[in-house]
């Protein structure tokens, strides 16, 4: 059988990608080693990046929600409008 691995087994798409372009910065940080204030920098740049581009996301995604229910409405109403005037 299959199991699921526990959260900390689990490898994500990006630390296979930090391992590939250097195996020891991603075995020294796995390690817990401290990183130099650059790599950190660009870090907590690309953490606040992209929370940025979350809430984006979820704004577009609310906007499409109420435009698409509008629509819907809309159609319902004209739908309604017709059945009138042929009965």
């Amino acid at each position: 059988m299959c199991e699921m691995a526990r959260e900390d087994e689990r490898i994500s798409a990006s630390e296979i990608s930090e391992y590939l372009f250097c195996n020891v910065s991603w075995y020294l940080d796995k390690e817990g080693a401290p990183r130099s204030k650059h790599s950190s920098a660009r870090m907590q740049s690309g953490v606040r990046s992209h929370a940025a581009l979350r809430r984006n996301y979820r704004a577009t995604g609310k906007a499409i929600y109420v435009t698409v229910g509008a629509l819907l409405i809309t159609v319902a109403l004209i739908l309604y409008y017709v059945m009138t005037l042929v009965i």
